[in-house]
């Protein structure tokens, strides 16, 4: 494969552990982390564990678990970058994050619950379906539902919507603004901000993710990282042109069948089996009820129906 970019999709599999999940390159992972959580205290120095604790079979290898590292006073944090929808997503942020937890159980009658932080850092390189708001950082923790009052500071979890990041170079003041602009648009640059340079750690970037530093090795594991992501990328804007394609089909089905009745109730009807032909299409390919429904318009009952 042909390198046409500079620096390294960190968006890969590949280039987020190359980048954060190298012990060689552990400021990058240090610097982004004390940038999510300034309210933590500054991290230090971190050590990496269990870095390839994946899925059990190839179909869960759309769901990156990327970066396992534990901080000097003890806190665990779980980073993973995730580039393709999936419907139980949340499920799985509280798996990895609740599995974390039961690792740390001790065998014996010594062991008196005592539990350190688990952090969940969940990047998201597609819209999330579910949820309306616009917000680019979802915090999630533990509180008393009727005080909203911390219940327990020991998990916390953010997930961060990439494509919700819509400000310029300029635009970008904060440390974690930068990073996460970075990690949106490095592969399509040509070299780092000179405003971003202002902070040292971006100047080490711009070498260590530099496409030409890597080995022969690196660079054979980067290009079917490449590929792969490409091809799932490929995959998921035609499903989505085919859905819109069911969408725009059902739309002139009712406008036909208008047409031909001559009654709003002959428009609709058309419509709704338009809609309903595409909420098959949708379920046959995993969607939820809930991104269904907000897409079509039927309610959890009629897509039972089906």
């Amino acid at each position: 494969m042909q390198h046409t970019s500079i620096f390294i999709n960190p968006l890969t599999d590949f280039g987020f552990k190359y980048l954060f999940g190298k012990e060689s390159n552990k400021d990058f992972a240090i610097s982004f982390l004390n940038a999510l959580f300034p309210e933590d205290g500054r991290i230090v120095d971190l050590t990496y564990i269990d870095k390839e604790n994946v899925g059990e079979n190839k179909v869960d290898r759309g769901y990156i678990y990327d970066v396992h590292c534990v901080t000097e006073s003890g806190k665990s944090f779980i980073v993973e970058m995730q580039n393709r929808y999936q419907t139980y997503f949340k499920d799985r942020a509280l798996y990895y994050v609740a599995g974390n937890f039961y690792q740390q159980a001790k065998r014996g009658r010594e062991w008196d619950y005592r539990l350190m932080p688990v952090y969940g850092v969940f990047l998201m390189n597609f819209d999330w379906k579910e949820d309306t708001d616009e917000q680019i950082i979802q915090e999630v923790g533990l509180i008393d539902i009727q005080t909203h009052e911390v219940f327990s500071d020991k998990l916390k979890m953010k997930f961060l919507r990439l494509p919700l990041l819509t400000k310029t170079e300029e635009e970008c003041n904060k440390t974690l603004e930068r990073w996460l602009y970075l990690l949106k648009n490095m592969e399509k640059m040509e070299r780092i901000p000179n405003s971003f340079r202002q902070e040292p750690i971006f100047g080490r970037l711009a070498d260590a993710a530099r496409v030409a530093n890597l080995s022969d090795t690196e660079r054979r594991a980067y290009d079917r990282s490449l590929k792969t992501y490409w091809d799932n990328y490929a995959v998921e804007k035609a499903q989505e042109e085919r859905l819109q394609s069911h969408l725009e089909k059902g739309i002139k089905i009712g406008e036909k069948r208008g047409e031909k009745i001559g009654e709003k109730r002959g428009e609709k009807t058309g419509m709704e089996k338009g809609l309903k032909k595409v909420a098959k299409t949708m379920l046959m390919n995993g969607y939820d009820f809930a991104t269904i429904s907000k897409m079509t318009g039927l309610n959890e009952s009629e897509l039972r129906n089906l």
